[in-house]
Parts: C-alpha cells; structure tokens; sequence
C-alpha cells in the first residue's frame, strides 16, 4: 500500500478557495436567525483547522479588517503559498500556522466562529474526536463552529467507486498515474457495459462526477487513506458526546420540508417531532451525500421557530428580477420575479413587488430591511409613518413574512455585516488586491462577495491586474492595447483577429465602460 499521509499535501498541493457559506457573516446570520447573540462579525476571532493555503481565511481577513484569523495545517507547501499572498497584501489580522489540531489547547484562546472544511471524514476516527473537542473547547460561549463531511446514504454510490479505484492503484505511487489510472478504470467500466442497467447509470454519474474534479481532489478526496462518510443522526451523536447541538445547515435551504411535496411533509410529521430524525429522513428522501453543519453550545437558547419579526436583525440582498418591465405599483396583479439557481416567487402583494425591485436595483449591495421597507413604502405612495401605527406595522409585519419565507427559498440572501465593495469603478478604478494577484496565476478568483468566479480569457485576467488604481481609462487602454499587439492576447472583428494597433485601441475603448460595469456587479471593486 502507498504511503498516505498528511505530508501528501505537500507532494499534491490543495488549492484553496472561498467558502461562501463558512464565512462569519453567514455563520453569525444563522446564529442570528435562531436566536443567538454572536460576535460583532467586524471584530470577531476566527479559527480554521486544516486551512490548507489559507485562502479562505486570507479572503476573510480581507474583507474584515478589524477580525482576527489563526489557521493552522499540518503541511508546509500550502502555509508557504498563503504566507507570500498575506506579505503581498499586507495583512496583519490573520496568522497561518503550522501546527496539528491534535495540539490545539485551551491556550489558544476562544474563538467566536471556528471552521473546519474536509477534514472530519477524511481522517482517523481519534482526529474526529479532537476536532469536535476543539469546537467544544476553543468555541465562545455565543460561538458557532462550521463542520463539513460526507454523509449517507448518497456517499454509498460514491463508495462503490471510491473502492474500486483504490483497488486499482494499489501498487502504484505516483500521484499523477493514481489519478489517471483511477479515472480510467471507471471510463473502461462504463463503456465496457453495453446495456442500460442500474449499475451502469451509477457508475456513468460517478464518472461525470470525479471527470469534473481537479486531479488534486480526486488524489486527496476519493483516493485517500481516509474518507469515512456517516448519517447524520451518528455525526450528531458525536457532537452531542461534547456537548455541542445543532443550529443549522450552512445553506439555510437545505433544511427547509417546505420544498418537497405536501404529502411527504405530512407523513414525515408523522414519524417523528424530532429535529435531528427529520433532518435524517430529509437525507434519506435527498440521498444526501454532503453536509455542512453548524454547531453551537448546548447550553444555548435556541429558537427553532424564527419569526418574520427578525429580519428587521438583518441587510437583504438578491439578484431576482421582475419576469416583466411592467409593473403597477398601484393594482393587485400577481407578477413572477426570477431568482437565482432557477428560483422564482409570485406575490400580488404591491409593497413586497416593490420590495424586490428595489433589490434587484441595487444588486449586488445590499439594503437593511429598514431602508428596505421605507424604499418599498415609497414606491407604493405611502408616507414613512412612525412604527407604532397599526398599518405600518401591518407593512413591516406583511415584508417580514415575505422576506423569511424567501430566505427559505433561497430566493434572497440575509446579511449582519454585507460585504463591502463599490458599484463605481471611479477616475482610477481599483479592483480588489486578492483578485489582482489570483488573476496572475490563474483564472479563478476571490470576489469582495466571498465568492469564486472564473476570469477564463488572458485578456480579462490582464485588465483586473492593471486595476491597481494608478491608471484612469487612457492609461488603462494603452497597457491593454500593448498587450494585445504583443501577443498577449487578441482582439477580434468580423471573427478575424485586429492586427492595426489603432484599430485595436479603438475596439478596446468601445468595450471598456462595459467591461468595467461586469466587474463592478461582480464586487471586484473596492473604494
């Protein structure tokens, strides 16, 4: 058998990325939402454990300035990489040490949110119990840990693959032929199979599946030593043994019953009032295969039952859309707005309509409900009222509803401290220094959002890194248009490459306000 340690990440590095949804501002939004009291999110202490490259962090501590980050990780070829992009950025709130988690101890201090992403299936059972003892230990008294895993029964299908592959290189050692081989071993599987069965339909997801993987996730995920899936009921039991409960999913969504058919929520009514079966059940109708649990201390209040009454606690963001430019204000119509991942939300409800055009006029920033609720009146032609009038709280009750019934959709996003980033690039645009540099060494890159996009095209990647706020928009087309003649990229009309260095400013200036705007609405833009 092939030497599986920690070290492999030295030998395979795992290259980082943001984690939206293990962000403070969403575990602290969470803890909100069910009655919590977390840490000012602007100056709170973060934990990662097994932070790998520290991109994640890096990112965090980016955008929260008055945070403090620790991230440790047992190897060395990650820290290093993560150490260079803290220097470059000048970072003094985040510190990436080279530690085991089997040594952290109480002196590390409390922490207001501690992360821990791929590493709790994929290690010795012992590591799983020190994990869960930090996030007991190390956890604030108001603190909300973030655990990833995989999960049964969906991780079964993904088993059936993982073991034949580890099979298969058994006796082979080199990182690069264990991937190769591996992938095509199940390639050779399923088109070896000429009838359409059960087993074949499993193995062609597999392989679509472990095909789109980077080579360093599939070395490190599917081919590891360890990659120990549980149910979910199990992985509470062991968090219950140090006196941790569960607050939530990371994806609020993903723990909504309000989604499946009404049948099957009566029924699941009907076997249990448990919280912790119901989400069991949920995985088995799902065939679950991933989770991503938020913890805090049992000795927490929670309220399970949030009330429209706390989005006034919140900042609402959302990319929806109206499904029609005319809209009366004035009239009861039903009109449909379009949300993200094929979400959608019908009301005839005239404050919510202009509630949600409000939002989709100013995404991606985001707006306190308050303001919110102020900008919706106005639109309809109520006067701001004081709050102790029965009808404006009929208006803040009636928006409340609506807004926590559309986070449970997954419709609109909740913020306690949004991110923060400019819609106007300015006289001299500047983008965000993370962004800048990821952009040199490939194409995806950190949005001031907390999220991951791909700047595919060499001339993309070469703008973003200009915009460091020394060039206005002439100076910006001469560097861009010098790039182009050099060949660092082209610029095309008629689907035939501009060679005329004049012909090639001028196709560049033609595009460049725009091309500005898309990078604005990515929140890649900061003051």
């Amino acid at each position: 058998m092939p030497d599986v340690t920690p070290n492999t990440y030295d030998t395979v590095l795992y290259p980082g990325y943001a984690l939206e949804q293990a962000h403070p501002d969403r575990l602290a939004t969470l803890a909100t939402l069910f009655g919590m009291t977390p840490a000012d999110v602007s100056r709170c202490r973060v934990l990662e454990l097994g932070c790998g490259d520290g991109l994640h962090l890096i990112a965090v501590a980016l955008g929260l300035p008055g945070a403090e980050c620790v991230g440790i990780d047992l190897a060395t070829a990650g820290l290093r990489k993560g150490q260079d992009v803290i220097r470059e950025l000048g970072l003094t709130n985040i510190t990436l040490r080279h530690m085991d988690l089997m040594d952290v101890g109480p002196d590390m201090g409390q922490f207001d949110f501690i992360i821990a992403h791929g590493i709790y299936s994929w290690v010795p059972p012992a590591v799983c119990d020190k994990l869960l003892a930090i996030c007991k230990e190390n956890l604030a008294a108001h603190g909300v840990a973030y655990v990833s895993y995989n999960a049964y029964p969906g991780s079964h299908f993904r088993d059936i693959v993982r073991d034949m592959m580890r099979y298969h290189v058994r006796e082979c050692t080199d990182p690069q032929q264990r991937v190769e081989q591996a992938r095509e071993l199940i390639r050779f599987l399923v088109e070896s199979d000429t009838e359409s069965t059960l087993y074949k339909m499993i193995l062609e997801k597999e392989l679509q599946r472990i095909t789109a993987f980077r080579n360093s996730s599939l070395f490190h995920d599917d081919l590891a030593e360890y990659n120990t899936p549980v149910y979910f009921y199990q992985f509470m039991e062991h968090a219950a043994q140090h006196s941790l409960q569960y607050l939530s999913e990371a994806e609020f969504v993903e723990t909504q019953t309000g989604l499946l058919p009404l049948s099957v929520v009566e029924v699941l009514h009907q076997i249990t009032d448990n919280l912790i079966a119901q989400e069991q059940y949920l995985d088995f109708f799902r065939c679950r295969r991933f989770r991503q649990t938020l913890l805090c201390h049992t000795e927490c209040q929670l309220d399970r039952m949030p009330r429209p009454d706390k989005m006034a606690d919140f900042y609402i963001a959302s990319s929806i859309r109206p499904e029609t430019t005319e809209l009366d204000l004035q009239a009861r119509h039903t009109v449909t707005f379009l949300g993200p991942k094929k979400s959608a939300l019908k009301t005839d409800q005239p404050l919510i309509q202009a509630a949600l055009v409000a939002l989709h006029e100013v995404w991606p920033q985001a707006l306190h409900f308050n303001v919110l609720l102020e900008t919706a009146r106005a639109a309809c032609g109520r006067a701001a009222v004081p709050a102790a009038e029965p009808w404006g709280d009929e208006d803040a009750d009636i928006l409340g509803d609506a807004l926590l019934r559309a986070y449970a959709g997954g419709v609109i996003e909740l913020h306690v401290y949004p991110p923060r980033f400019v819609l106007q690039p300015g006289e001299r645009p500047v983008a965000s220094p993370l962004a800048r540099i990821q952009s040199r060494k490939g194409g995806r890159v950190t949005t001031l959002y907390h999220r991951n996009i791909t700047i595919d095209d060499p001339l993309g990647r070469h703008f973003l890194q200009l915009l460091d706020g020394t060039r206005d928009r002439a100076a910006l087309l001469d560097d861009l248009t010098t790039f182009v003649v050099s060949g660092g990229a082209s610029t095309l009309q008629n689907d035939q490459p501009i060679e005329d260095p004049q012909a090639v400013r001028q196709r560049l200036a033609a595009g460049l306000e725009q091309k500005l705007a898309e990078l604005a609405r990515l929140a890649l833009f900061v003051g």
